[in-house]
């Protein structure tokens, strides 16, 4: 559906060259200008092996998109006198700590919702374990800081959890009850939820797709959405980490939501979210740099965070954004409230920024700028990127000293290795072969040199490129190989120390 022709020449021609250049499955965008739908369209193949069309209906994965709806939550529920953004969470929670005390005693849902706690992403202290929702809000205090607190920008899926805790906590309700009734509902949301049963039912549902080894930019294979083993729809149990990425939406569903933003909270004549709360959810709290990828953009002035939105001066006008990327789907949802106009984009392949792309092209067209190859740069950029990223891992390695072997036999690396806050870390042997199991993968290990192995294949969703380096040791007071190193907190190459249980 177009009401704007020109709008939809221009996107279609733009797509077609995209999906050529990043070798695209489908994307479904929707644009609102004045509160009038001007686009609502799919573009490609939501199922590539049946040949089925995407539209603007087709249900996508929206993930990290999903940030603005639990920011929004909070903004209800301080509309309600029951929150504040700025008291103390363990006001309402006495139960969250984090591994600082200073900053248990003072963190705020401002400051986990603007990720400024100095704690970096641990994203493998969650990502293929099996924590339900209470397990990871606990483990939070087993995680370490790496920056002081509220001075640095560091995105953090975790703060979410937290926000989600504590709206639980002083509602009494789950966090996906909390979305049907204040937010899906109201809006007519009809197409909207947060269970992936739901999504995978829908006979009108983007099927998941990832790239070749999780390394590629081209090709694709069939891939599979992000499950937990707690999750179990029959007992309405969500995925642990909801609301931080767990909502699933389409195109049409999208452009009300981000309606009601440029609406300034109001929905058919009913103020959902006060103007006040409203504008605290889209002012800046703290400087960041590119969420998506860091990409040169000389026609951005500034980048910063709110609470579920990225707010950037782009040619001269406010841009409120944010990006979702989550097995086998990326999202993009965007508004300028200065023009009233609302973009969203949704594609079922990771390894893509086609929908980024899209969405640059369209704030173009309604800036009246020069038209440009977005498709294209963000292509080139993410080419530089995986490039850069295998340099990246030959620095955590170090220099590879040729003629090494084991200190030890293979056997006496195999065992369980644990740390407080992260799932178990297993060795054993096949065939031969190191074997280590880890956030739910089975990953052969090849010998690097000394007492370092790297992982022969991806693991962790595809993000953990092969190569990573997997350190042993032997203990303070032992000739045993008692201890393995891993650098998983990514932002800087951290090593996260495990150590091994005793027998």
């Amino acid at each position: 559906m177009a009401t704007d022709k020109k709008l939809a020449d221009l996107v279609a021609k733009t797509m077609e060259k995209g999906q050529k250049i990043w070798d695209g499955t489908s994307v479904a965008v929707g644009v609102i200008k004045d509160g009038q739908v001007t686009l609502l369209d799919g573009y490609g193949y939501r199922n590539v092996e049946e040949k089925l069309p995407a539209d603007g209906q087709t249900l996508y994965q929206i993930g990290s998109c999903s940030k603005a709806f639990t920011a929004a939550l909070c903004a209800i529920f301080v509309d309600k006198g029951l929150i504040d953004w700025d008291t103390p969470i363990r006001e309402y929670d006495p139960d969250i700590r984090f591994y600082d005390d200073y900053v248990s005693d003072h963190v705020t849902l401002r400051d986990v919702l603007s990720h400024r706690t100095g704690v970096p992403r641990h994203e493998y202290s969650w990502y293929g374990t099996d924590f339900d929702r209470q397990q990871l809000v606990h483990n939070i205090r087993f995680l370490e800081p790496n920056k002081p607190f509220r001075t640095d920008f560091q995105y953090n899926n975790y703060g979410y959890l937290v926000a989600g805790a504590v709206l639980e906590k002083v509602s009494g309700k789950t966090y996906e009850e909390l979305l049907q009734e204040y937010i899906f509902n109201p809006l007519g949301m009809k197409r909207t939820n947060a269970y992936l049963d739901l999504l995978e039912g829908d006979p009108d549902h983007g099927q998941a797709y990832d790239r070749p080894g999780g390394t590629a930019l081209q090709g694709i294979v069939k891939g599979k959405p992000y499950r937990t083993p707690v999750e179990d729809y029959s007992k309405k149990i969500g995925s642990p980490f909801a609301p931080a990425g767990a909502i699933n939406s389409c195109p049409e569903d999208m452009l009300k939501w981000v309606q009601l933003h440029l609406n300034e909270g109001e929905w058919e004549g009913k103020q959902l979210i006060s103007k006040k709360n409203m504008q605290e959810l889209h002012k800046p709290n703290i400087p960041c740099g590119a969420l998506d990828i860091p990409m040169p953009e000389v026609d951005k002035a500034f980048d910063s965070y709110a609470m579920g939105w990225k707010v950037e001066c782009y040619r001269g006008v406010k841009v409120l954004q944010h990006g979702g990327n989550i097995n086998g789907y990326s999202g993009f949802t965007s508004f300028i409230p200065s023009l009233n106009l609302g973009i969203v984009a949704y594609a079922n392949l990771t390894m893509t920024m086609e929908h980024y792309a899209i969405g640059r092209v369209i704030m173009d067209y309604y800036l009246g700028a020069q038209e440009e190859d977005w498709m294209q740069r963000y292509f080139d950029t993410m080419a530089e990127m995986a490039s850069s990223r295998k340099d990246f891992y030959a620095d955590l390695r170090g220099p590879k000293v040729e003629g090494t072997h084991p200190t030890f036999d293979l056997s006496a690396y195999t065992g369980t290795f644990t740390r407080p806050g992260y799932g178990p870390v297993k060795f054993w042997l096949k065939d031969g072969k190191l074997i280590m199991t880890f956030i739910g993968s089975d990953v052969p290990l090849s010998h690097y040199h000394y007492d370092t192995f790297i992982n022969d294949v991806s693991y962790g969703g595809d993000e953990i490129k092969p190569g990573l380096p997997v350190k042993f040791y032997t203990g303070d007071n032992t000739s045993t190989i008692d201890v393995v190193k891993i650098p998983l907190v990514m932002e800087e190459g951290k090593f996260i120390r495990f150590d091994r249980v005793k027998d």
